[in-house]
């Protein structure tokens, strides 16, 4: 499920780390002078992506 921005909806690419604060590139720009300081959508569905997986491996290792 694609996130939105929380300014305009648009498809979001950018998030506040920790947050549910989701922002389009035109919007986190206009509104973060260091864009640095927010957290890729993409780069947050990976890790949370390699943290299920991690959890799932080692239930599997318990299940066994």
């Amino acid at each position: 499920m694609a996130k939105r921005c929380i300014i305009c909806d648009e498809n979001a690419v950018y998030k506040i780390k920790d947050t549910a604060d989701f922002y389009c590139q035109s919007c986190a720009e206009d509104n973060f002078g260091d864009l640095s300081v927010l957290v890729s959508v993409e780069e947050e569905a990976l890790r949370l992506k390699q943290a299920l997986e991690q959890k799932l491996d080692t239930t599997e290792e318990h299940d066994v």
